[in-house]
């Protein structure tokens, strides 16, 4: 999969090296949309949307989760982090082998917990940072409170389990807590991020809203992954160029006969050499200028004057004389 530099539509092709994979139901489908807009500056970066609609921890025979995320760390696809999103479609009878449990009974959230946390299994024993997004705030007042049961479940079993729990609910409630279908943006302007059926779903706003809470995970995982420590340099053609450009102006200004023992003063040049902003700075021979001594300067008598190496003699009367008592 690749996508293109920004800013430069029909250019080459750039090749990610950073992969996002999303995991979960619908709201994680909209999740995805919303990732892939904020990291749509970087095309290193591809989200994969693995999410599939209808699908949950409650109905294994449907879409098995757990055994998809085994199947996911030990297949072909790189995962350099792991987003889940699941539960919308979980609020059902559980079964249990033989057994069919109550929605949200005491067994029913035990074995639903321990799913969860088969699900998170895999990709912690291959080292893949979880991300798994609570469930946001619902408007029917009965859902609203099994989804906040959810929730419970999600952060205590995803933290034990080694994942990190991103909590969403704050960011799609009013004022007074209760479910907003309207709200701030990325941007901070007032606009719809809640839709479909009884508000269930996000808008397009709202997905970008969710992928804000996940940025900064990602990006520090990026970072990690791809060290910034190394100084880029120029393209070679470009590199070359600047060294044709920066030899001649040392020629210039005599850079080439300076010496440790002498100083000489030269024409100043209509421009500086050309240097990249990421590289370190050197001497014009690659190497940190030495500091000179006050016996190997050659400094004039005027310029002795006002040498910082050199206190200026003391003149009786003026300002810098401390002697005391004063003469009359």
């Amino acid at each position: 999969m690749k996508t293109r530099a920004p800013g430069s539509p029909g250019g080459a092709p750039v090749q990610p090296t950073f992969f996002v994979s999303v995991l979960g139901d619908s709201l994680a489908v909209l999740a995805a949309q919303g990732l892939a807009e904020a990291f749509a500056d970087k095309p290193g970066v591809s989200v994969v949307n693995l999410a599939r609609d209808q699908s949950g921890l409650t109905r294994s025979g449907y879409y098995n989760w757990p055994n998809a995320a085994h199947d996911l760390v030990n297949g072909k696809q790189r995962t350099d982090v792991a987003v889940i999103m699941i539960g919308i479609n979980d609020l059902q009878p559980l079964k249990d082998g033989s057994e069919t449990l109550d929605t949200l009974s005491d067994k029913w959230r035990a074995v639903y917990a321990q799913r969860v946390e088969d699900m998170i299994a895999p990709l912690r024993d291959a080292h893949v940072p979880v991300l798994w997004v609570g469930l946001p705030p619902m408007q029917d007042d009965h859902l609203n409170a099994q989804v906040l049961a959810l929730n419970e479940i999600y952060r205590d079993r995803v933290e034990k389990a080694g994942g990190k729990y991103i909590d969403i609910w704050d960011a799609f409630v009013d004022q007074g807590g209760h479910y907003a279908a309207f709200g701030p943006d990325v941007d901070g302007q007032n606009t719809k991020l809640r839709s479909g059926p009884n508000g269930v779903y996000f808008t397009s706003s709202g997905s970008r809203k969710v992928a804000e809470f996940l940025a900064s995970d990602i990006r520090h995982s990026l970072e990690k992954a791809n060290p910034q420590g190394n100084v880029a340099t120029l393209p070679p053609d470009i590199q070359e160029e600047a060294n044709d450009i920066n030899a001649e102006i040392r020629r210039e200004i005599g850079a080439d006969s300076f010496s440790a023992g002498s100083l000489g003063l030269a024409p100043k040049p209509v421009a500086g050499p050309i240097l990249p902003l990421t590289a370190r700075p050197t001497s014009a021979h690659g190497a940190l200028v030495e500091a000179l001594g006050p016996a190997k300067a050659n400094f004039g008598d005027e310029a002795r004057a006002f040498n910082p190496l050199t206190a200026p003699a003391r003149q009786a009367g003026r300002a810098d004389d401390f002697v005391w008592p004063q003469p009359r």
